[in-house]
């Protein structure tokens, strides 16, 4: 499963392949605003799960 990552007011965004790099990226953008996370489905759907990942941003 692939997560991106939005941040900067949605001017920028990072990738990541599993849910574990997910939690990594978001220590790594701890200084960051982060606006969105989008799960990414090989059909092209995308769902927001930033309500499942909001614990591990800004930790």
């Amino acid at each position: 499963m692939e997560y991106r990552i939005e941040y900067c007011e949605g001017k920028c965004c990072n990738f990541a392949n599993s849910s574990k790099d997910l939690i990594e990226w978001l220590k790594l953008l701890k200084d960051e605003t982060i606006t969105d996370i989008r799960k990414l489905y090989k059909s092209g759907v995308s769902d927001s799960v930033m309500d499942t990942y909001a614990k591990y941003i800004n930790k």
